[in-house]
């Protein structure tokens, strides 16, 4: 249950080599005597002639939350002749168990189980691939890492390496609120019950078990403000030696999962192909802002190829295919975006130089000079442009005309580009600060300023300024003294155009992205030479011949729309009570699932509200109701959760109700603090 739309060129595919059996529900045991639920597509003659399997294992329930996507990827494969199976992770969906956190040992362990079993199958040959996008991706990267036997090539699409730096919990050691945010979605979603059509009666004991045993996502999430074992247990980048298999990784510059691509192709010893393309947090084929692309088409060529044998012209191919922005006018209802496709043989790209561009009193030159003697406070509220830290689809999740923040920002520019200037790669930037606090944020966004004065947001980076001798410890900022920062942007491909300006902007708040300090703090540029390098590609045209097919799928499910999902986005600035609130309502619509009769719908409501001279007064407010219903059966689940905070604490609370029709079957209350300040 995520917002999305569709792209308006994705073809239909009804017709197939093979001929499709489903079964709705198989039963996987794992050896301590729990059963998990599978979905399986499979050519009709599998039992006969054996095929390869493919493995997606993900939380978000294969009979109603993620039904339309899965149906739209997993018939593909299996007319194409391998076996494809769908998994909900043990304590979702109709799975048995229960699920107490991400990425735990227990869920490999599980994982590493349903692949024995898939491989021993009568229908599959042994050969198993896996993939997934997000929690799908992460570990599908992560059951790679443990080299099971049967597992022979992975796709993992909108990943990460590292769960502590580029995932939805910290950034190079800034909070992000979607800590709290996605723990408090988990909650919601994570309450919902087993379908009493699949379990039969029992449906009740599980729910109950369930709902008893819920965790809080905040609360350890919370406790682990550093980057130590917690954050390390699943993030591949401790060992990528221990991926044994061939690695497919595609991520969108829309979304938050940009920068496992370069570490994984500079870093795996094994076969690595990778895409980044326009989209936001979405498989390519059903992404947007497009241009969308053929991705259940590639993806098949990978499975021939690695779990088939065939030869499908991979090895000649680039390692790296990449969607080169061009710089227009920011449109967050943007349904395509204008730029091209590039490539590179491998990563690091050999064709790339460094561009160093000094800031001066006169902006970005590329002539270097002393910093200006310059400071930077910008207000608390400041970032309410920046949309949300995962977009799912284009429209009001992702960035706007940055020209509000930038105002409220210190900006470097350079003069009107005379020629256009294509980047690929991980911009950095490096100078030296003194501060008047301890503590505090520094925001840093790499933008392109059209003739007219529109900032479109290319890449940003962040970072704790205690945690500037990097994330495993944090160091008190030292009062008026210098000292050195670097920041090291997302990974983006984007193309500057002539006439253009290449905008540097600074700010120590992007609220509510970036959760705030207990301070924020005065920043003076000290007198010293201060750099932004920029990854130069040095070929900058485009090439047709890789230009990737259009986007295609096997028919949408039959699904009944009740009441049409919606959106509603508000920023409301109090000039009386000097205060900024940010107002969010995702409705999801109701739901019909024409071949089981569920009923399924969810509201999300989101509030956050700051002060705007007291960065510690900042609070999130979440309300999420889920509802699932059928003839004689109606269930529904409330999840209250709050985040606030003063200069020593943050202050989680939550409250989960659940209801059998009118009857509130159970109530948890959590209550949680949390210290702001760590050991240093």
């Amino acid at each position: 249950m995520f917002p999305g739309h569709e792209p308006a060129n994705l073809e239909t595919v009804t017709e197939f080599p093979h001929e499709i059996l489903e079964v709705p529900t198989v039963w996987i045991p794992v050896s301590d005597g729990t059963r998990l639920a599978a979905r399986v597509w499979r050519p009709v003659d599998a039992a006969q002639d054996p095929v390869p399997a493919i493995l997606e294992y993900i939380p978000y329930r294969r009979r109603d939350g993620r039904l339309a996507d899965d149906e739209r990827i997993h018939p593909f494969f299996a007319g194409h002749g391998f076996a494809s199976v769908r998994v909900d992770i043990r304590g979702s969906g109709d799975s048995e168990g229960l699920l107490e956190d991400e990425y735990l040992k227990l869920e490999q362990d599980d994982a590493m189980e349903v692949i024995d079993w898939i491989a021993a199958q009568p229908w599959c040959d042994g050969n198993v691939g896996m993939m997934g996008l997000s929690w799908g991706g992460f570990n599908s990267l992560q059951v790679a890492a443990r080299a099971p036997e049967a597992l022979k090539a992975i796709i993992a699409v909108g990943a990460t390496v590292d769960r502590y730096n580029d995932d939805i919990h910290y950034k190079n050691g800034c909070l992000l609120n979607e800590n709290f945010g996605w723990a408090s979605s988990m909650l919601s979603f994570s309450s919902r019950p087993p379908d009493p059509e699949v379990v039969g009666e029992r449906w009740r004991e599980m729910w109950r078990e369930r709902l008893q045993n819920l965790t809080f996502l905040a609360e350890p999430w919370f406790a682990h403000p550093l980057r130590d074992g917690y954050w390390k247990h699943g993030s591949v980048c401790e060992a990528y030696e221990a991926i044994e298999c061939p690695v497919m990784t595609v991520t969108g510059w829309g979304d938050l999962y940009v920068n496992a691509v370069p570490r994984l192709l500079e870093n795996l010893k094994v076969p690595c192909r990778a895409i980044s393309g326009p989209w936001a947090h979405q498989f390519p084929h059903l992404a947007t802002p497009g241009p969308a692309m053929d991705f259940l088409g590639e993806a098949l060529r990978w499975w021939n190829h690695w779990l088939k044998g065939l030869d499908t012209g991979l090895l000649d191919e680039p390692a790296y295919l990449a969607f080169c922005q061009t710089g227009a006018a920011p449109d967050a209802f943007a349904v395509e975006v204008p730029g091209r496709w590039i490539v590179a043989a491998c990563w690091p790209n050999p064709n790339c130089r460094d561009h160093v561009l000094h800031l001066t009193g006169d902006g970005l030159s590329g002539h270097e000079a002393p910093a200006p003697a310059v400071s930077l406070r910008s207000p608390v509220d400041t970032g309410t442009s920046s949309g949300e830290l995962v977009p799912h689809c284009f429209g009001p999740e992702m960035a706007q005309d940055q020209r509000p923040d930038d105002g409220a920002s210190l900006v470097f520019d350079t003069p009107p580009l005379e020629s256009s200037l294509d980047i690929w790669g991980d911009p950095v930037l490096d100078l030296v600060v003194s501060s008047d606090c301890e503590s505090g944020n520094l925001v840093v966004r790499l933008c392109d300023v059209l003739p007219d004065g529109a900032s479109q947001r290319v890449t940003f980076g962040v970072i704790n300024l205690e945690h500037r001798e990097g994330n495993e410890r944090a160091i008190a900022v030292p009062r008026q003294r210098p000292f050195r920062v670097r920041v090291r942007l997302d990974h983006v491909a984007h193309r500057f155009p002539a006439g253009h300006r290449i905008r540097l902007a600074l700010s120590t708040a992007c609220w509510p992205m970036v959760w705030p300090a207990a301070e924020n703090p005065t920043l003076s540029l000290a007198e010293s030479p201060a750099r932004l390098t920029l990854p130069v590609q040095g070929d900058a045209g485009g090439d047709p011949r890789v230009v990737p097919a259009p986007p295609r799928a096997p028919k949408a499910p039959n699904i009944r729309t009740l009441r049409p999902p919606g959106n509603e986005r508000r920023v409301i600035k109090d000039q009386t009570g000097k205060s900024t609130a940010l107002e969010i309502v995702d409705d999801f619509g109701e739901l019909e699932f024409a071949d089981h009769g569920m009923v399924n719908s969810g509201v999300k409501h989101e509030r956050y509200f700051i002060r705007w001279d007291d960065p510690v007064s900042a609070t999130a407010d979440f309300h999420w109701t889920q509802e699932l219903k059928r003839t004689g059966w109606h269930v529904r689940t409330e999840a209250i959760t709050r985040l606030q905070g003063d200069e020593h604490n943050f202050y989680l609370t939550a409250r989960l109700t659940a209801f059998e029709g009118e009857e509130k079957l159970t109530e948890r209350t959590w209550e949680r603090t949390v210290p702001r300040a760590i050991a240093r």
